[in-house]
């Protein structure tokens, strides 16, 4: 689905340029989020409650929706300079996925893998990985039983999902139209991708966002065309609102379950699910007795502060400002503890533009969003965010109306050999869902199984 014309995800060259030139302001952090304080801890039973209350009928209401555009770049970065991290691979091929074709690669070009140098190994290796152009999904992740390549992400998240749901149901992986070919290609051929209505959406160009060098002026190419480039996975969102399915779970295309843990990581998708189909009969219920007294807008209003809603305190809401609420979409997102892992971690954030301005609200908050006032919150954060999330929706209902645009971010790239600064929107789970109804659950650390590096995959089963 194209982004909208004058939409955030349409910016003008002024716009973008503004954008970044101007110092970020920091978001107003005002504390973690923690467990009795914006985290959920479900107890035993209250999780072998929620498996057990699952509607079977319900499955045709459910969809995957993987955000898989990402190159494998950064997975294999380390390849072109890191000597000691080469020779760590190089010395467990035999503990990797992709080993064995590595391997082969490397006695096709140098006729033996004995005597071999990890660097030379791993040049052969960068090469079989495109440069690290190769979709990250693509990559063999985990090793099969004899210790030849079992599956890669793509097949990790569908053998999954297919353990959940045995018959038809929908997956959407979101990808880069460059390599939409090859992956169409290999989910044709899947075992893991059979009895699977499966979806390969693009992000439009239309969100793509220009590019500036450290001249203030705008990269061109051999044209004179001003350069752009994906602005970030919140530019997907327009992606999400084509998924034709009310409850939809999301989960990063690294995150990929392994058979080892697969049926831990099931049990809790299935209870994640179970628990937002009942926050959203809740809604419904609430709903359909709203008109009934002024009482029942005091148990909506309750109802809604408890899915993160905000509303202060003293503030009565009138009858069509609690039906606005009421149909936001929702989403149901599960937090490890933390453990030291880098990225996004759930705070409680004064909102500083859009709908919800001043008001204090769970938020998923990246490190970068922090100023030098307030990072020192990110030392009391007791969880981290795994991206691994139930989301709520109206097939169609329009997203953009939630994103927080104030929270837009910047980054520094290297491109045509030149330092430059880039533009990305306001990201997916971040600022993209500012709005949304929130809830945030613990769910065990063995649910995040995170690729950042190849190095992770090293005995990865």
């Amino acid at each position: 689905m194209p982004a909208p014309e004058d939409s955030l995800f349409q910016l003008s060259l002024e716009a973008c340029r503004t954008h970044l030139t101007t110092p970020a302001q920091p978001l107003d952090v005002v504390r973690p989020c923690t467990v009795g304080d914006g985290i959920e801890q479900w107890s035993s039973k209250e999780f072998d409650d929620l498996l057990l209350r699952w509607p079977e009928d319900k499955a045709a209401q459910c969809g995957l929706w993987v955000p898989a555009s990402g190159a494998a770049t950064r997975m294999f970065g380390f390849l072109q300079s890191d000597e000691e991290a080469q020779s760590r691979l190089w010395q467990a091929a035999d503990r990797l996925a992709f080993g064995k074709a590595w391997k082969d690669a490397v006695q096709s070009r140098f006729g033996s893998t004995e005597h071999v140098l990890a660097n030379e190994a791993c040049e052969v290796l960068w090469h079989l990985m495109e440069g690290g152009s190769i979709p990250k999904g693509l990559v063999a992740f985990h090793r099969g039983a004899d210790g030849d390549e079992s599956e890669n992400a793509f097949d990790a998240h569908l053998a999954l999902w297919r353990e959940i749901f045995p018959n038809r149901t929908k997956v959407w992986f979101t990808v880069p139209k460059a390599k939409h070919a090859d992956i169409d290609a290999h989910l044709s051929a899947s075992e893991f991708a059979t009895n699977t209505d499966w979806h390969l959406p693009f992000q439009s160009p239309s969100t793509d966002t220009p590019v500036l060098d450290k001249d203030g002026a705008w990269l061109t190419d051999a044209q004179g065309q001003v350069v752009r480039r994906p602005g970030g996975h919140g530019a997907l969102l327009p992606l999400l609102e084509e998924a034709d399915v009310p409850l939809i779970v999301i989960r990063n295309i690294d995150n990929a379950p392994s058979p080892s843990l697969r049926e831990l990581r099931a049990k809790w998708t299935l209870a994640m699910l179970s628990a937002c189909d009942a926050w959203v009969e809740e809604r419904e219920r609430l709903r359909r007795e709203l008109t009934d007294s002024h009482r029942m807008l005091e148990t909506v209003q309750d109802w809604l502060n408890a899915s993160g809603a905000g509303i202060e305190e003293g503030t009565t809401l009138c009858e069509s400002e609690a039906v606005a609420w009421l149909d936001r979409p929702m989403r149901l997102v599960g937090m490890v503890r933390n453990e030291g892992q880098p990225g996004g971690g759930p705070f409680w954030v004064r909102v500083q533009s859009g709908m919800d301005r001043g008001l204090v609200r769970p938020q998923i908050v990246e490190s970068i969003e922090f100023g030098m006032h307030n990072k020192h919150l990110m030392a009391e954060a007791t969880h981290f965010n795994p991206v691994d999330m139930v989301c709520a929706l109206r097939p169609g209902q329009s997203l953009s109306e939630f994103v927080d645009a104030s929270r837009y971010m910047k980054a520094t790239k290297t491109m045509q050999g030149r330092e430059v600064t880039v533009l990305e929107h306001p990201g997916l789970w971040n600022g993209g869902m500012s709005g949304w109804l929130t809830r945030f659950v613990e769910i065990p650390s063995a649910c995040f199984q995170p690729v950042k590096s190849a190095l992770d995959l090293i005995d990865r089963t």
